[in-house]
C-alpha cells in the first residue's frame, strides 16, 4: 500500500522550493510504462538529442516504484535557459543539479533511495510528457507539448526514480485551454508542422536541422580559451501559446 500522502506533499514542496518556476508531481512508474508513448514507441522513431554531459543509466533498480517529475519554467523573459551551449542548455543544467540535490535529500531525511534519470530515453530516461501528464502537471496541447496551467508549454522536464511506493498526484481535471483557442501555435510554425491539423515530426525536424546549421557567432569561451557557439532552437509554437506566464 502507498505510504501516507503527507510524504508526497513534503517531496513536492521540497522540489518546488529549490528554485523559482519549478513544478513537481509524483506518478507510479508502472503507469508511465503503460502510457501512450511506450505503447507507440515502435511506431514513432525520431532523432535523439543526446545531452553531452548526461550520464547513461543502463539499468533501472529492480525495486523502482515511483517517479518524481520535475518541471522548470523557461519563460519568454529568459530565453537563454533554452540555448544550446557547450553540449547542454542552461535550463537542463539547473534540472540536473536539482535532481541530484533531491536524491541526497530523499536519503538523508526519509531514507529513500533515488536515481536521477537522464533526459533521453536512449540514455535510460523515460517518456517525460506522459509522466508529466500522469503526475497532474498539465495536458498535451495542440502543439504536442505539455501545457502547464501556470507556465503554459514553456517548461522543461526531468525525472527521478524513487525506490518506494509513494501516493501519486492525480492527473489534472477540468483544464482544456486548447478547446477554445484559435491555434496560434499552428499558425506560428515556420515549417507547417501542423498543416494537417496534428503534429508532423518530420517537418519539425527540418526546422531543428536548420537551427543547428545556423550556429550563431556568439557564446562563451571556456577556461581553456575554446570558443563555444550557441544554437537557438525554434520555440515558435510554445512562445505563441497564450496559456501561462
Amino acid at each position: 500500500m502507498p505510504i501516507d500522502y503527507a510524504l508526497t506533499q513534503k517531496i513536492i514542496a521540497k522540489a518546488e522550493s529549490l528554485r523559482d518556476g519549478v513544478c513537481a508531481g509524483i506518478v507510479r512508474l508502472e503507469d508511465v510504462l503503460q502510457g501512450p508513448s511506450y505503447r507507440a514507441v515502435q511506431d514513432a522513431p525520431g532523432r535523439a538529442m543526446l545531452f553531452g554531459d548526461d550520464i547513461q543509466v543502463v539499468d533501472w533498480p529492480v525495486n523502482s516504484q515511483s517517479v518524481l517529475v520535475l518541471g522548470l519554467k523557461h519563460p519568454r523573459s529568459d530565453l537563454r535557459l533554452d540555448w544550446w551551449e557547450r553540449g547542454d542548455t542552461f535550463g537542463n543544467r539547473h534540472l540536473r543539479r536539482m535532481s541530484q540535490n533531491l536524491k541526497r535529500w530523499l536519503f538523508k531525511h526519509h531514507g529513500l533511495n533515488a536515481v536521477p534519470l537522464p533526459y533521453n530515453v536512449e540514455k535510460g530516461g523515460l517518456f517525460l510528457k506522459d509522466a508529466a501528464v500522469l503526475a497532474g502537471l498539465g495536458i498535451v496541447g495542440r502543439n504536442n507539448l505539455v501545457v502547464h496551467p501556470q507556465f503554459g508549454p514553456r517548461v522543461r522536464w526531468r525525472s527521478v526514480l524513487i525506490m518506494e511506493v509513494l501516493t501519486p498526484t492525480a492527473p489534472i481535471q477540468g483544464f482544456a485551454p486548447c478547446a477554445t483557442c484559435d491555434s496560434r501555435c499552428h499558425q506560428a510554425c515556420p515549417t507547417g508542422a501542423f498543416a494537417q491539423g496534428s503534429y508532423a515530426r518530420p517537418a519539425c525536424m527540418q526546422q531543428l536541422n536548420k537551427d543547428e546549421a545556423r550556429r550563431e557567432a556568439e557564446g562563451r569561451f571556456d577556461v581553456h580559451g575554446r570558443y563555444h557557439p550557441i544554437i537557438r532552437y525554434c520555440r515558435a509554437c510554445e512562445l505563441a501559446c497564450p496559456v501561462g506566464t
